[in-house]
């Protein structure tokens, strides 16, 4: 199956949302939740896990292990990278605490206990702000396997499994089972749990690779987009947006200030409401991309698009580079040393940019890579031939 670009498309897109989210002011206040209560977090961990289902899907059939290895391997992969960051978000903050700073880190904790903070984050037991979503996504990684291989194993039947068997653990997380568990570790440990609750946010991931599998067995086939369902989806989208950033307010009825409730709203656990918001609008983006597929109707937003879809395939080294950037980038965000509003447009633009340059890496390392193997790969028959020939005794 050739890999999708309107995938890599979308990534590319969450990336930038949440590049610009978590670079601040003066551009949160206006993207963030931009489609009701809907982040681009949401969307990421939804396509990971349908781009984990359309990737590794074809080794299901290479029979033993090869599947759990081959998303294992990519689990190490992203674990890498968030030792990497983790050790650069460590170096700065050590540096900000020994040189007297007036700015203090982003992780509060490691920068009073250093060590204790370090060995925890490493074991992806201490998460502070924005360093959350690689060890999310390497948990996901680790439990993937065995749903992807019951779905494809058992079709129908594996993937009502696999739903029921997420969805119950998405139920416990609303009742706060997810931080019971973490209260079981350790507590020599520097315990400081992200803003996802991993019993929560495996969810949308699940769900993601249902989709994907769908499609895997689909062979690319357009899906069906019913238009009523379409048409709800995006009035939901609308009407919590219009109450997301206040245009309803909470007095005007018993049942708006009801669906106001933070229980009903909740980002952690991520809460009913918050979940029919981002199933409406997966809903409403998958009909842009059928419409688009048939009529070309995105052709004027080609040349963005490409860049975007750039970013998407190397997301990974693209979001690790972003984390480290934006915890370097603390002593010009308030204080002394801060950019004006203004200035902080032209920085915006140029870190958006600068976004380029991992991914630009990664693409020239898998080059490199790429043509070593050819090398050798060439050099094989040559040494064949250049071999004495072996005398029989």
């Amino acid at each position: 199956m050739k890999r999708d670009i309107s995938l890599d498309i979308l990534r590319g897109l969450m990336l930038i949302i949440m590049a610009a989210d978590h670079f601040g002011e003066p551009i949160f206040q206006h993207l963030y939740e931009f489609a009701g209560y809907v982040s681009a977090a949401e969307g990421f961990v939804f396509l990971s896990g349908m781009l984990v289902a359309l990737v590794y899907s074809r080794y299901h059939v290479a029979g033993g292990l090869v599947l759990e290895q081959r998303v294992w391997q990519r689990a190490a992969v992203i674990y890498q990278y968030h030792l990497m960051v983790v050790l650069g978000v460590f170096v700065f903050t050590v540096a900000t605490q020994w040189s007297g700073a007036y700015w203090t880190s982003f992780a509060n904790e490691m920068q009073a206990e250093p060590a204790r903070g370090l060995l925890s984050a490493l074991l992806l037991v201490y998460q502070p702000p924005m360093l959350d979503v690689l060890p999310l996504y390497v948990v996901l990684m680790l439990a993937a396997p065995f749903g992807l291989r019951l779905m494809l194993q058992y079709q129908a039947i594996g993937v009502g499994m696999v739903l029921l068997g997420s969805g119950s653990f998405w139920l416990a997380a609303q009742y706060g089972w997810g931080h019971d568990v973490l209260g079981l570790l350790p507590h020599g440990l520097l315990l400081r749990g992200g803003a996802f609750d991993f019993m929560a946010w495996q969810f949308i991931f699940v769900l993601g690779m249902v989709l994907g599998v769908l499609r895997f067995n689909s062979k690319d086939e357009l899906p069906r987009v019913n238009g009523w369902l379409w048409s709800v989806s995006l009035v939901v989208i609308v009407a919590l947006y219009l109450q997301r950033h206040g245009y309803v307010q909470r007095d005007l009825s018993p049942v708006t200030a009801w669906l106001q409730e933070y229980r009903h709203i909740a980002r952690d656990n991520l809460a009913w409401l918050r979940l029919t918001n981002f199933l409406a609008f997966v809903y409403v983006i998958a009909g842009v991309i059928v419409l688009h597929r048939r009529y070309n109707v995105l052709k004027l937003l080609a040349l963005p698009a490409r860049w975007l879809g750039f970013l998407g395939q190397h997301s990974l080294q693209v979001f690790a580079y972003h984390l480290v950037v934006l915890y370097c980038y603390i002593p010009f965000r308030w204080g002394e040393w801060a950019f004006t509003d203004e200035q902080k447009w032209f920085v915006l633009v140029a870190f958006l940019a600068s976004l380029s340059l991992p991914a630009l890496w990664h693409k020239a390392y898998l080059q490199r890579k790429k043509q070593a193997a050819q090398q050798a790969q060439n050099l094989k028959p040559l040494c064949k031939a250049t071999m004495p020939p072996v005398m029989l005794v």
